[in-house]
């Protein structure tokens, strides 16, 4: 697989003290954990659930000039097909 000029960052609107906690029962992650405790980020990209107060998990690309050129707003960690498109997406750029 070709080296892909990427950048992975994953955003919750958790605490990031459980951030840390969730970090360190899974060991060192190859990319950082931010929080969105005030929730402005998944409000601003429209997956913020007011009824619960979470955000929708979501994958989002954004290109070097800050458009967003792919997303998937049911990103669901079980089904393979959602990473292989994010992927194949990626391979395009």
């Amino acid at each position: 697989m070709q080296k892909l000029d990427t950048e992975v960052l994953s955003i919750s609107v958790d605490h990031i003290y459980s951030h840390n906690v969730f970090e360190a029962s899974l060991g060192t992650l190859p990319f950082p954990l931010l929080s969105d405790w005030f929730k402005k980020t998944a409000k601003e990209y429209g997956v913020f659930n007011p009824e619960d107060e979470t955000a929708k998990r979501s994958v989002f690309v954004v290109n070097k000039e800050g458009k967003i050129t792919f997303m998937n707003t049911q990103f669901k960690a079980d089904e393979d097909e959602h990473y292989t498109e994010c992927l194949e997406h990626l391979e395009r750029l």
